[in-house]
């Protein structure tokens, strides 16, 4: 959808936009979606050259590269599923895009800070615990355990030696459960959550947005990870609630349903009238650039929905500090 909103080509074809996760402006550190992998300055978007790169890596590991274009594309499309899968980081390779061509000429972080982008109204958060996912499918619960030394090592690796002292120190193992679950914390807090509040104040500026933040953390896991994880409200734990899932929906509790009605209730009537008002449906104010702080993002939960100053639960202050 950040995209869309910078593309040239996709003027006047949406009214509104709704993004999940949004990684518009997020960046990537070091080894933060798995070991080895690189950091880079942007989540999703890369030069034609990395793409190129990216293009030259993957199907050389698949037995699919060829000078010719069309042959590669019909070796990559007889391969089965379970190959393709097999490939380390494949998913972080498919996922990314290329900026400086016709569809998309400008960084899109660029564009959407200076204001260049289809002034919409914009529905946009992130889920409170998204590395969790992460974290949980790459470690715990798949049967391989994040250990303290795991910890210590992936907070140098993300920061650098001093930097890694003092998050070490504002996220101690002994403040959560599990070395693993101070991971994912750090991560959702310092990637994605920051990133969502830089978009927000981003689109904000020019754009009505309405800002929330998925915070069921007894969502049902419906992705086929084996082991025992707390994922709380983790990454892509929303998607149920608004798009029908059978293996989700028989493990939602009553209070899950009404949930989901609710969520479902306000996209709709968001995509109707660029509000996410209705009848029936808790008040959501829309959110205020430049008031660090303030209570402008909507807490989506099945005990509570209302005002959560997201700033301050993702500790954005000791984030924008580190920069």
């Amino acid at each position: 959808m950040a995209a869309h909103l910078t593309s040239p080509a996709s003027r006047g074809l949406f009214h509104r936009a709704v993004m999940a996760s949004g990684e518009a402006v997020m960046d990537m550190p070091a080894g933060a979606m798995g070991p080895g992998v690189p950091g880079y300055p942007w989540y999703v978007w890369r030069t034609g050259r990395e793409m190129e790169g990216v293009t030259t890596e993957m199907t050389s590991s698949l037995g699919c590269r060829d000078r010719r274009p069309q042959r590669t594309l019909a070796c990559l499309r007889a391969l089965p599923v379970k190959t393709i899968l097999k490939v380390p980081y494949i998913m972080n390779a498919f996922q990314a895009f290329g900026y400086g061509n016709a569809t998309l000429p400008e960084l899109p972080p660029t564009a959407l800070r200076a204001g260049r982008f289809h002034r919409v109204p914009v529905l946009s958060g992130a889920t409170r615990d998204e590395h969790r996912t992460f974290v949980g499918m790459t470690y715990d619960a798949v049967g391989r355990e994040f250990t303290e030394a795991d910890y210590a090592r992936a907070l140098h690796t993300a920061f650098g030696k001093r930097p890694a002292k003092r998050v070490r120190a504002e996220y101690p193992t002994s403040a959560y459960p599990s070395p693993a679950l101070a991971r994912a914390t750090v991560i959702t807090d310092r990637m994605w959550a920051r990133g969502t509040h830089d978009q927000h104040e981003a689109l904000a500026r020019h754009a009505p947005v309405y800002a929330y933040e998925f915070a069921d953390r007894d969502a049902p896991m419906f992705l086929p990870l084996p082991g025992d994880f707390d994922f709380g409200a983790f990454h892509a734990g929303d998607i149920p609630y608004l798009f029908e899932d059978e293996t989700a929906e028989r493990k939602f509790t009553p209070a899950q349903r009404l949930l989901s009605a609710t969520m479902s209730g306000y996209w709709a009537a968001f995509a109707r009238t660029g509000t996410p008002r209705g009848a029936g449906l808790p008040a959501w104010p829309p959110y205020r650039p430049g008031h660090v702080g303030r209570p402008y993002t909507q807490s989506l939960a099945p005990h509570r929905i209302g005002p959560v100053d997201y700033y301050r639960e993702h500790n954005l202050g000791f984030w924008n500090r580190e920069r």
